[in-house]
C-alpha cells in the first residue's frame, strides 16, 4: 500500500516560519519597558542634615516629577563620599541606581585612600549643579581671631589642635593637610561622616576647628562660630572680609561640585533621559531656593562636559597632591 504524501506541507512550514519571524521582529523577546517603569534609588554620599543631603533631596524631588516615578533616598555616608560611590559603581547599569554627592569623592578622596572603584571609569557622570563655599571655622569664643593666629599657635603646640572634617580625602581635609605640609606644623585630623557631624563636634568641644562645606554659614550668621578662611578661588560675596587661603599665601583653591552620577555603561537613551530630567530639575524654583539658602554657587555642567571636567580636575589635583608631598602616587588608579 502506498503512503500518500502531501506536497503542500513544506510550503505551509515555510510561510509559518516567516510569519513567526515577522511577529518576533515587532515583539523582541527582551523588549525593554520605557524608562523608568519603577522607582529609582538615589544614594547620598554624605550624612543626613548637611548641604549635600539637602540639595540631593531637593533635586531628586524635582526630577521625580519630570520622570514620573519616585526617587527613593538612602544615605550611605563614609569614606569622604566613597562608600556611596562604590555601591553605585557596582550597581546594574539600568538607570535605577544613582548617587548624589560631591565630585571630591570621585577625583580627590581616591587619590588619598584606596577605593574599590575606578574613579574615571566606573561612572556615567550625569550633571553637576552647584558649588560650595567651604570654610574653616572655630567657636565664637575660640582664642584665635584669625587663621594666622591659629597657625602660629599650632607651630608652638604640636598636635594640640584637633580639626574635624566630613571625611578622609574630602576637599576640606586636603585644605588642612596642605596648610600642615606647607607650614611644617602638626595637628590632629578627626574625620566624620559628614560636615554636619563635624560642626556638632565643634560645638560640643570635641574638636577645636571644623574644616567643612557651607553648613558653617548659619552658625557664623548666628554668632556661635567664627569663620577664619574660605578655600575657594574667590571670596564669598556674603562674607567679603574673610580671606581665601590664596589670600593668606597658600596655593590652594577648592574645586568641588555637587553632582549626580550613575554606574558606567548606562544605555544612551536612559543616560539622555536622566541628564535632561536632572538638568531641568536644577533650574526649578525649589532647587534654586535650596542652593541660595545653603550659600552655594549655582552651576550647570551636563553629561560629557561633566565627564571632561572630572578628568581635568583629577589631573590638577594629582599634580597638587604630589607637589605638596601629600601623596607620592594616587592611592587608586583612575582607570
Amino acid at each position: 500500500m502506498k503512503r500518500h504524501c502531501d506536497n503542500r506541507l513544506p510550503a505551509v512550514c515555510f510561510w509559518s516560519a516567516c510569519f513567526f519571524i515577522l511577529i518576533a521582529s515587532f515583539f523582541p523577546a527582551e523588549a525593554r519597558a520605557e524608562f523608568p517603569d519603577r522607582p529609582i534609588t538615589m544614594y547620598i554620599s554624605m550624612a543626613p542634615g548637611g548641604s549635600v543631603d539637602i540639595c540631593t533631596r531637593s533635586i531628586s524631588a524635582a526630577a521625580e516629577k519630570i520622570l514620573g516615578k519616585p526617587i527613593i533616598i538612602e544615605n550611605r555616608a563614609g569614606g569622604g563620599g566613597t562608600v556611596a560611590y562604590a555601591l553605585v559603581a557596582n550597581a546594574k547599569p539600568d538607570g535605577y541606581t544613582l548617587c548624589g554627592g560631591v565630585s571630591t569623592g570621585i577625583v580627590r578622596a581616591p587619590q588619598m585612600q584606596k577605593v574599590t572603584f575606578k574613579p574615571l571609569k566606573s561612572f556615567t557622570p550625569l550633571i553637576a549643579y552647584a558649588g560650595p563655599y567651604n570654610g574653616i571655622v572655630v567657636k565664637a569664643d575660640a582664642p584665635w581671631k584669625t587663621f594666622k593666629e591659629m597657625v602660629e599657635y599650632a607651630k608652638k603646640n604640636t598636635n594640640k589642635i584637633k580639626y574635624g572634617t566630613g571625611g578622609i580625602g574630602t576637599a576640606m581635609h586636603h585644605a588642612m593637610a596642605f596648610v600642615e605640609h606647607q607650614d611644617g606644623i602638626k595637628w590632629i585630623h578627626v574625620p566624620y561622616k559628614g560636615n554636619a557631624d563635624a560642626l556638632t563636634a565643634l560645638l560640643g568641644g570635641h574638636v577645636d576647628v571644623a574644616s567643612v562645606g557651607p553648613e558653617w554659614v548659619p552658625f557664623v550668621k548666628s554668632g556661635t562660630m567664627r569663620i577664619l578662611a574660605v578655600t575657594e578661588e574667590k571670596r564669598n560675596p556674603n562674607f567679603a572680609d574673610v580671606p581665601t587661603l590664596k589670600d593668606l599665601g597658600y596655593d590652594f583653591a577648592n574645586e568641588t561640585v555637587f553632582c549626580i552620577v550613575g554606574p558606567a555603561g548606562l544605555p544612551p537613551d536612559i543616560t539622555k533621559k536622566l541628564e535632561n530630567a536632572f538638568a531641568k530639575a536644577a533650574e526649578s524654583k525649589e532647587v534654586k531656593v535650596a542652593v541660595e539658602k545653603l550659600d552655594l554657587v549655582p552651576i550647570l555642567i551636563v553629561g560629557k562636559d561633566y565627564d571632561d571636567y572630572l578628568k581635568r580636575v583629577w589631573s590638577r589635583l594629582e599634580k597638587n597632591l604630589k607637589e605638596t608631598g601629600l601623596v607620592k602616587e594616587p592611592a587608586t588608579s583612575p582607570y
